[in-house]
């Protein structure tokens, strides 16, 4: 079979699939340089630098303190893991028998948190939970208390704010789970005269336990290397195996063993991370909303709401409530001209943005930030596409392994990335440099973007750029006629990805900046290590508005070409 022109088709698939492999490359090499190098050059530190050795490892075993860690660590996981698969339940339930207009709602107090820095959230938390906080105001208000309760600097703080966090990735394939399920089924139980509790148990929890199994594993993947969150909100007894790593090479510089706790952390989450892979597949990373073939509200009865229905509903209300709160909460304290933090403010007044942009230490961290994650979204983008666009068009034997190695680093713990990268590129200059931080962050970003770009491709026909080249058009004009306006917003919403990814970041901050470079969410970090002040919660409420804005800019653009 042969194009019009007489160019042969097997002609065009061979030259297809030769571009497929030039635009996975560039990433391949990235992540080759920038990923693979550090984090095995940290690694081989774990078993010894003048020669083999076991050292390190046998004192993890043995030294009670390190195993407290470890348990610690596990502990913490686990509970936040267990944490968010019950509250996600009822708020997935409430978002699948709601209208569309109130589900539309819902699933922006779902995705906003999620899309908002976790630093921002985190000092939200500290501020609501704190001794004199909103919280313990309000309980000692009505009579609860009579003294403040500690809610934050222990294992309820840690809980709280790691469950907040990570939440939304059960909550998602959740609700896909529950808008997916056949009617049906439901409507056949309750002929045979199923009670709606048993609908629920026996039907529709064993249907949604594969969406809720794949967001737990996420979660719990992600918990395990938490750093921010438990330095923050946590107190000694819930010391995790990420602020060890951190403090054995910031504080000890002992990197072998610093090294050997990299490669525990590491070694678990990549166990966990394959086991996801074989029992659900990427797709889970992202899996998005659902849909019944009918589009109707998922309900387990035809009568409405029971009273079992009506509870769940309150509690998935309670759930989004928890969900917005630290957003509703910063952004209006940030509007009171109080030196003392309080909610509601008790009168109006910009006093504290002004404060922000008049200090210079504050507006370089903030035009410092932008600056990178200008470079971060250039570099992810084009990277990213390319090799989504690559990927598309190689062999099947290939695709799957690179499909892998392209995304762990959004697996792996960022805080093992940013300890190798300052290992790697402190010899070479490129630590206190915005140019080693918009590495990092772009091989933390670009992995983003190839999922969300591979999303879109499934949209589009392959036979249309066959087509396009065998009647003589140039792989450039077929890709810019063609191509990339069906695409357009997966990479709309990739470079969204990317450019919080960069913004939000504080652990590579951390480790590839000096005083001078800090970035904003480094400086807020440390300001809220030590005392929170009005002018953080006034940046707090600038990262808010920057990611509403990023995220709204988003959602035009992307109506628009659709």
């Amino acid at each position: 079979m042969t194009i019009p022109d007489g160019f042969p088709l097997s002609a065009a698939r061979l030259l297809r699939r030769h571009a497929g492999w030039l635009g996975i490359a560039p990433l391949a090499a990235l992540l080759v340089i920038a990923f693979a190098v550090p984090v095995v050059s940290l690694l081989r530190l774990s078993f010894g630098e003048a020669g083999f050795t076991l050292e390190h490892f046998v004192r993890i075993a043995t030294v009670p303190l390190y195993r407290s860690v470890l348990l610690t660590t596990l502990t913490i996981s686990v509970l936040t893991t267990l944490l968010c698969v019950v509250m996600s339940y009822p708020v997935a339930y409430l978002m699948a028998t709601v209208g569309p207009r109130m589900r539309a709602a819902l699933i922006v107090v779902v995705l906003l948190p999620f899309w908002t820095s976790s630093l921002v959230r985190t000092t939200a938390w500290i501020v609501i939970l704190q001794g004199n906080g909103i919280l313990n105001r309000l309980l000692m208000g009505i009579g609860l208390t009579s003294e403040p309760v500690a809610f934050v600097y222990n294992l309820s703080g840690v809980l709280i704010g790691m469950t907040h966090v990570l939440m939304p990735f059960v909550v998602l394939p959740l609700y896909a789970a529950l808008r997916g399920l056949d009617l049906s089924t439901v409507q056949a139980a309750e002929g045979l005269g199923a009670r709606p509790a048993t609908v629920f148990f026996r039907i529709v929890v064993p249907l949604t336990a594969p969406g809720a199994v794949a967001g737990a594993t996420i979660v719990f993947m992600n918990a395990l290397g938490f750093y921010i969150t438990p330095a923050l909100m946590g107190g000694p007894a819930q010391t995790m195996i990420s602020q060890m790593i951190a403090d054995n090479v910031g504080r000890q510089l002992d990197w072998g063993f610093a090294a050997a706790l990299s490669t525990v952390l590491l070694g678990a989450t990549l166990v966990l991370f394959v086991l996801f892979q074989r029992v659900f597949g990427l797709d889970r990373l992202f899996a998005g909303g659902g849909g019944t073939k009918s589009g109707e509200p998922f309900r387990l009865t035809s009568r409405g709401r029971t009273a079992g229905g009506l509870f769940g509903a309150v509690m998935g209300f309670a759930v989004a409530v928890f969900l917005i709160a630290p957003i509703l909460v910063v952004f209006p304290m940030s509007l009171g001209s109080s030196p003392f933090l309080a909610f509601p403010p008790t009168d109006l007044s910009f006093k504290w943005y002004v404060s922000f942009f008049e200090n210079s230490k504050w507006v370089g961290a903030l035009v410092r930030s932008l600056e990178v994650a200008a470079v971060t979204v250039a570099g992810a983008v084009v990277l990213g596409t390319a090799a989504a666009i690559g990927l598309d068009r190689i062999g099947p034997r290939w695709r799957r392994v690179l499909e892998t190695v392209f995304v762990l680093p959004m697996i792996a713990p960022v805080i093992i990335l940013a300890v190798g990268l300052y290992y790697l590129f402190a010899p070479v200059g490129l630590v206190a440099s915005i140019w080693g931080l918009a590495i990092g962050h772009t091989v933390l970003a670009a992995p983003y973007v190839f999922i969300t770009v591979r999303a879109a491709l499934k949209t589009f026909d392959p036979n249309l750029e066959l087509a396009a080249i065998g009647l003589g058009a140039p792989w450039g004009t077929m890709a810019r006629r063609i191509l990339v306006p069906v695409i357009l917003p997966g990479i709309l919403a990739g470079a969204v990805f990317a450019f919080i990814t960069s913004f939000d970041d504080v652990i590579l901050a951390l480790f590839l900046t000096n005083i001078r470079t800090r970035t904003l969410p480094k400086l807020m970090y440390e300001g809220v290590a030590h005392e929170i002040d009005p002018t953080i919660i006034a940046a707090a409420g600038l990262i808010i508005l920057v990611t509403v804005l990023v995220l709204a800019l988003d959602l035009v653009l992307t109506r628009k070409r659709s």
